[in-house]
């Protein structure tokens, strides 16, 4: 709006309204250019925040680890035989170039942390920062896989992960829709998990450990026609087009060829979440009677 007021006013001062109107038009180009350029600028120093983040992977597998430490101290400060097997392939099958002995110890630093909240809400702020969408989807995938391990998904978990997922900038309709996709049609529907918990033991050189979690889930066939509206995440009342376009919001957010770059084991999960949202569509399509 600079050059716009004050080619303006030279152009008043020059030719009255005729030059003011003139004047409006040259100031309206030089701003124009001028915001260009700054949003060039603004792009290209994001560009470089976030090849510098995400080309090392070190530092990305640290804070993670660091998120799923927030989960586990969640549920009573204690980590499952299940939930430890859980981390330890996911980062064998996604960081297949890692030391994973050394990320297990990492881990335990965390799990043995009197307070990981800062440290959480620090990662998150990083990943708010320079993952797109599609990368805080499969951050939230593995944690809700971290968490269902055990076959149980208890209720301070899940509140564990809907705080990471709004401190990482998912808003709150995305994160329901996913949380429905790995929860609520795939388990009992029962959050509060059986098996007994126990502090230290098992663990080499401190921590959080229980070998006692059970498997209490009943698997269900499919989502009911309501689900499929929460992981499109429309109302039942929405029209054709309004469910539509929540389908193609959907689809992109999930689409598996937007993970690659993170790893195949990443891409299978986020093919089974593509999978289950055309799913949900279908359903949609088909009580509706729409082409």
């Amino acid at each position: 709006m600079l050059y716009t007021i004050l080619f303006s006013i030279i152009g008043f001062a020059m030719g009255g309204l005729g030059g003011a109107f003139g004047g409006f038009l040259i100031g309206s180009l030089f701003d124009s250019i001028r915001n260009n350029r700054r949003a060039r600028r603004a792009q290209t120093r994001f560009n470089e925040s976030r090849q510098q983040y995400y080309n090392n992977p070190e530092q990305f597998e640290e804070q993670l680890l660091t998120l799923i430490g927030y989960v586990a101290k969640a549920d009573n400060n204690r980590l499952l035989q299940s939930e430890f097997d859980y981390c330890k392939q996911y980062f064998q099958k996604t960081f297949p170039h890692s030391d994973i002995s050394q990320l297990m110890l990492k881990f335990r630093d965390i799990l043995n942390a009197d307070d990981t909240t800062r440290a959480c809400q620090d990662a998150c702020e990083k990943i708010r920062q320079y993952a797109t969408i599609h990368e805080k989807m499969a951050i939230l995938q593995c944690l809700f896989g971290f968490a269902t391990a055990d076959g149980n998904a208890h209720q301070q978990e899940l509140e564990a992960i809907r705080q990471i997922s709004g401190w990482c900038g998912v808003d709150n309709v995305t994160y329901e829709a996913l949380k429905m996709m790995y929860i609520g049609f795939s388990y009992s529907g029962t959050y509060g998990g059986s098996g007994s918990s126990s502090y230290g033991g098992g663990y080499s050189g401190g921590g959080y450990y229980d070998q006692s979690g059970g498997s209490s889930y009943t698997p269900h066939s499919g989502p009911s026609l309501d689900d499929c509206y929460k992981i499109l995440g429309v109302s039942p009342n929405a029209t054709d087009e309004e469910v539509k376009k929540a389908y193609r919001i959907a689809a992109m957010k999930h689409h598996p060829d937007k993970v690659s770059h993170l790893g195949e084991d990443v891409r299978k999960k986020a093919e089974e979440t593509f999978a289950k949202v055309n799913e949900a569509y279908d359903k949609i399509k088909a009580a509706r009677g729409m082409k």
